[in-house]
């Protein structure tokens, strides 16, 4: 964190204080939205020249008699303030690296109508990638279930193919979880 960075941060929690104190108004959402989009600003890093990642993970804490009166309105709140949110990023051409998050808390130190906000850039889940072999045929896609796929004209092949070309039953796909291998099962067409 910078020496300005830092002074800027402590004159604003001392305005910020000292004006709440003085008039003990209650935060409204509004002033919410307002100190998140300062955090996304003050956040954004420049990747490249076509990509700004503004942090995407933001905790509001509000004192124990804002939180109270703001609770009631819960998922609507949150989400106004995303919608708002989602505005002013695409505004700014900022890009965030996973889902945007607000979760809101109460904070027992904080006055009436003070609040704090972090921000963190927290990365989109990715779910595991699971293979699964398949031979593409005559449009048609066939997933290699068993480790061993029998291929030819008659019924009793796995994978039926009206082709005057092949045996009853021509072929077979042997399939390890690894490797795939073609065995000839004697055709009298050849493979």
């Amino acid at each position: 964190m910078g020496v300005i960075e830092n002074f800027e941060r402590r004159l604003e929690r001392f305005v910020n204080g000292a004006f709440s104190k003085a008039f003990k108004s209650q935060i409204q959402p509004v002033e919410i939205s307002s100190a998140i989009k300062a955090k996304m600003d003050a956040g954004a890093a420049v990747v490249d020249r076509e990509r700004i990642l503004a942090p995407n993970s933001y905790t509001v804490k509000l004192s124990q008699a804002d939180y109270a009166r703001l609770r009631p309105l819960g998922q609507d709140l949150v989400a106004e303030v995303k919608k708002q949110l989602l505005a002013h990023a695409k505004k700014q051409r900022y890009q965030f690296s996973g889902e945007l998050v607000i979760e809101v808390e109460a904070l027992s130190s904080l006055a009436l109508g003070q609040l704090q906000v972090t921000a963190s850039s927290v990365a989109a889940q990715v779910s595991e990638v699971t293979w699964s072999p398949a031979l593409d045929f005559g449009g048609k896609r066939y997933l290699l279930a068993k480790p061993r796929t029998t291929v030819g004209r008659d019924a009793s092949a796995d994978i039926q193919v009206n082709d005057s070309g092949l045996s009853r039953v021509h072929f077979a796909i042997n399939w390890d979880g690894s490797t795939a291998t073609l065995e000839d099962l004697g055709s009298t067409n050849g493979t």
